[in-house]
């Protein structure tokens, strides 16, 4: 018999609390609140002769930040990372490029070389690993054993064709 706990599955969302409910920046944040109120109100009272009791809006307004910073959850966000993503929302252009699926496809492959009794020959020779073909010219480098100019001069016209016929359907794949 195993031992088994049960855990919850949003304790990826867990924050540690520190004083009640309240986590290390929401407590941060009643307490800037808080700061802002008293200041605002000694300030009114001090600077313009207004009665603290007569200047509840300006108090107000001064501590809403402190306040929405704290207890505001927007779509499950912290105000933190909610309002740059607003911001950017809302002074973006809205536009969405749009890209067809033929964009996205990986291009075609090349197809394979017609099979000859010479290249079937040539691959059973011992190092017929370095003559891949999608290594281009072979490891060897340039002419190998046996093969003339005549041969690799056919062999480049045929490459130059068929990088001609691939320029020709690249607007396609775009």
């Amino acid at each position: 018999m195993s031992l088994s706990v049960a855990v919850h599955k949003d304790i990826g969302e867990y924050t540690e609390k520190v004083v009640g409910k309240l986590s290390l920046r929401t407590l941060g944040c009643v307490v800037g609140g808080l700061a802002t109120s008293v200041a605002t109100a000694a300030l009114c009272a001090a600077c313009l002769g207004i009665e603290p009791a007569d200047a509840s809006l300006p108090v107000m307004a001064a501590s809403m930040p402190f306040w929405l910073a704290g207890f505001w959850r927007p779509h499950g966000m912290r105000a933190e990372r909610f309002v740059p993503l607003l911001w950017e929302h809302l002074t973006s252009d809205g536009v969405l490029p749009y890209r067809s699926s033929c964009s996205m496809a990986s291009p075609p492959e090349r197809l394979a070389a017609r099979e000859t009794r010479r290249y079937r020959r040539k691959s059973r020779r011992k190092g017929a690993e370095l003559d891949e073909p999608s290594h281009g010219e072979g490891a060897r480098g340039g002419r190998e054993e046996g093969r003339g100019a005549h041969t690799m001069a056919v062999d480049q016209a045929h490459e130059q064709e068929g990088a001609r016929a691939g320029a020709g359907a690249e607007h396609l794949r775009r």
